[in-house]
């Protein structure tokens, strides 16, 4: 079984944004800037309607913060980003750009992403329930270990059916089976990789941190609302890469060595 190459999957997943720029912002650059519009006029509503509350007050800043604004940023996130992860995935595997300047597209495909990514999040869920309830009560001495457990399987579970997603992308057999036994070696480097990425994105947030600060201070606060969303939307790509490199890696792969001579594809 295949071994998966840590600092490889992440260094051609960098390399890739960076060499194919021009491509990757063809493809997303509609869903991006709606984001950001987004992001920037829930930043304004924020800083008009906590103008006048006191600083300390950190409740009130919260639940003004915290309105059917963010809630409404959230969800259209949720349908904004299955649209730039389809894209970037078909990309990278399959080769596939947009013959239209201006790609945004939310079909069967990319509502089906959408779903396997909550799916996704869900399995960590009952570890965090049971921690939860169980502190608060005489059993928090077996509920905390407890849901520590669950918690930790649903996050390992979920790293490695994190591979449904491009195949998903890709129109391909969402095998949930084949997913597993092809990762049942590689648990812990695949949390290498994503562990590694996020100390990466960490290197990059900083200096690009210290890039937005210094323009915010000549063109005002906006600038940093806009360079955090686009830094996010930066990060999930790369994480996207990673993804469909650890698909084609593990799981094509394998399918391709499972498969008789005459039935590859040349």
């Amino acid at each position: 079984m295949a071994k998966l190459d840590i600092v490889g999957t992440v260094t051609e997943s960098y390399k890739g944004a960076w060499s194919h720029f021009g491509d990757m912002v063809k493809l997303v650059w509609a869903p991006v800037v709606v984001y950001i519009a987004a992001n920037v006029l829930h930043s304004l509503s924020v800083q008009s309607s906590t103008a006048e509350i006191d600083p300390s007050d950190v409740e009130a800043i919260f639940q003004a913060s915290w309105g059917w604004q963010a809630a409404a940023v959230t969800l259209l996130g949720l349908f904004l980003w299955p649209i730039i992860a389809v894209a970037w995935h078909r990309f990278i595997l399959l080769g596939e750009t947009s013959s239209s300047a201006l790609y945004f597209k939310f079909g069967r495909r990319e509502a089906r992403f959408m779903l396997t990514s909550i799916f996704l999040s869900l399995l960590v869920v009952p570890g965090v329930l049971v921690m939860v309830v169980g502190a608060g009560t005489a059993l928090a001495g077996f509920a905390i270990p407890v849901g520590l457990v669950l918690m930790v399987a649903g996050l390992a579970y979920a790293l490695r059916l994190s591979l449904l997603l491009p195949a998903v992308a890709t129109d391909a057999a969402v095998d949930a089976r084949a997913i597993l036994d092809a990762t049942q070696d590689n648990v812990l480097r695949i949390f290498g990789a994503h562990l590694l990425n996020i100390l990466a994105l960490l290197a990059v947030a900083i200096g690009f941190s210290i890039l937005v600060g210094i323009v915010a201070l000549v063109m005002g606060p906006v600038v940093g609302v806009i360079g955090g969303a686009v830094l996010g939307v930066f990060g999930q790509i790369i994480s996207v890469a990673i993804l469909s490199v650890m698909y084609r890696d593990l799981v094509l792969s394998g399918q391709s060595a499972a498969s008789p001579p005459d039935s590859q594809v040349h």
